[in-house]
């Protein structure tokens, strides 16, 4: 069987082409090839010079690691920091309004007035101040407001969908409500089937048509259930109170639902019948409205937002105000001074900040402010084209150098470089194997007739990576075949 395999082998390999190789040009470096060092040291009583040999691969190595670093074009995408200027402004102790006209570049939706989609922001220079012992610009407390709606509140909502702002005032503190909110205003369901708002559930028991009732199980929120009798047109509220009560009330009417929301209930659920009527095949019909408000945050006056930015919750006019808190005799607000070169940053991911234009003498002595700026840093995206080393060099030097014993096989993700002669060589073995005697012979007859080959074969297992021999009668002329294939004398 064995002959009949290496016959095939050998007829498969008929017009193999044994091309010249090179280096440089094959693509050949260290991170794609494995070297095969001859370990043969007596053949028939007369010494092989393995040791020239080795010294001849290990230039080779080199060689092949420098032939992965090479010079690489790359077109990376980075992110270049651009600035926008407002015009100067003077410190004439007025409360100043930064608008579109000052900055046309802002990027937000900036006026006078927190209407729709404006948001103010506002700088009251009668509390900012050069301080001439600092040499630096004074920011006292609320000299810079910030002034939301609920259009443009920056509070962390995390709400998917609608939901609705309630401002109202709780022991004299000022408190604000986010609720997420769903509607429904016309469905139905038949008797025996079921709604379901948040941890709240109704199931439709039975109809009274003429009476204009419907008798309903109400499921809590902790699992408990009670009967109950609703009529249509009344408001009827099932929620928990901010003390963690369940309650079930009917309501004088839909504005009801305004005050408990203001009381802070954790969610409410109101269901309301429109009708009460027999289907065609004298399924009995339910039709009615309903609203859901789950609780999802709240926040009150003197909350920190971030740093010395503290919110005032106004709940008259529905207005959120964000502004610089400073308090000497608190460590958590200090007092705030912008030396030469820096900036107040606003707290929102704007890239907006304040800039003093300091004033200084003829020694170039800081002596006082003559107006600010605002300053609005964005990070623009632009391709650049770069120029650097590209390196592909072996992370496994054990495995880059092998000695002729360890080449069981032709590995099928490497180029392989087989050193030496079959004299010194064990991988010659393997190379019979895998192309058949005849194309042995024929590098064997070449070497005998020409003193070396650098010769490439394609490797059957990958043909995407090829089989290399150098080699010679003598270690010279192995020498001179690793040479030739460097591409040196």
């Amino acid at each position: 069987m064995r002959k009949i395999l290496t016959l095939l082998v050998g007829l498969a390999l008929v017009g193999l082409v044994i091309a010249p190789v090179n280096a440089a040009v094959a693509g050949l470096n260290s991170s794609n090839t494995v070297i095969v060092l001859p370990t043969t040291k007596i053949v028939n009583g007369v010494p092989v010079h393995i040791g020239e040999d080795a010294i001849t691969g290990s230039r080779l190595g080199a060689f092949l690691v420098l032939q992965g670093i090479s010079q690489g074009t790359y077109t990376p995408t980075v992110s270049v920091p651009v600035e926008y200027h407002s015009v100067l402004i003077p410190d004439s102790d007025q409360v100043y309004r930064l608008s579109e006209t000052d900055m046309p570049d802002v990027g937000l939706d900036v006026g006078d007035e927190p209407v729709g989609k404006t948001i103010v922001v506002q700088v009251n220079f009668s509390r900012v101040g050069f301080n001439s012992t600092k040499k630096a610009a004074e920011f006292m407390d609320r000299s810079i407001e910030i002034v939301f709606n609920e259009n443009t509140t920056p509070l962390d909502v995390n709400v998917e969908g609608d939901y609705r702002v309630v401002s109202t005032t709780v022991d004299g503190r000022d408190v604000l409500y986010f609720y997420s909110y769903k509607e429904k205003l016309s469905a139905q369901n038949s008797t025996d089937e079921y709604l379901v708002a948040g941890e709240w559930r109704l199931t439709f028991k039975e109809i009274d048509i003429s009476g204009e009732r419907l008798l309903v199980e109400v499921k809590y929120p902790d699992g408990h259930k009670d009967i109950s009798v609703m009529s249509k047109s009344v408001y009827y509220a099932m929620y928990v109170d901010s003390n963690g009560n369940m309650v079930y009330e009917n309501l004088t009417s839909f504005s009801d639902i305004q005050a408990l929301l203001q009381q802070g209930v954790r969610n409410l659920f109101v269901f309301y019948i429109t009708g009460l009527f027999q289907g065609a095949l004298g399924t009995q019909i339910v039709q009615y409205s309903y609203w859901y408000y789950e609780k999802i945050r709240e926040y009150h006056d003197g909350d920190i937002y971030s740093g010395q930015w503290v919110w005032d919750i106004d709940p008259v006019n529905s207005l959120y105000i964000l502004y610089l808190h400073v308090n000497e005799s608190s460590t958590d607000f200090p007092e705030v001074f912008v030396h030469y070169g820096d900036s107040l940053e606003l707290p929102m991911d704007w890239g907006l900040s304040l800039v003093p234009a300091f004033q200084k003498d003829e020694d170039g002595n800081i002596v006082g402010i003559y107006g600010y700026r605002f300053v609005r840093t964005v990070l623009l995206k632009k391709k650049v084209t770069v120029v650097a080393p590209r390196v592909e060099v072996t992370e496994d030097v054990y495995s880059f150098i092998l000695e002729d014993v360890q080449l069981g096989s032709l590995p099928s993700n490497k180029n392989v470089i087989i050193i030496g002669g079959w004299v010194s060589n064990k991988a010659w073995e393997l190379l019979e194997q895998t192309y058949g005697a005849a194309t042995v012979e024929d590098l064997k007859g070449e070497i005998m007739s020409r003193g070396y080959v650098v010769k490439e074969l394609p490797n059957p297992k990958n043909p995407n990576y090829k089989v290399i021999i150098l080699a010679g009668k003598t270690y010279a002329e192995t020498r001179k075949a690793v040479n030739e294939f460097m591409g040196g004398p």
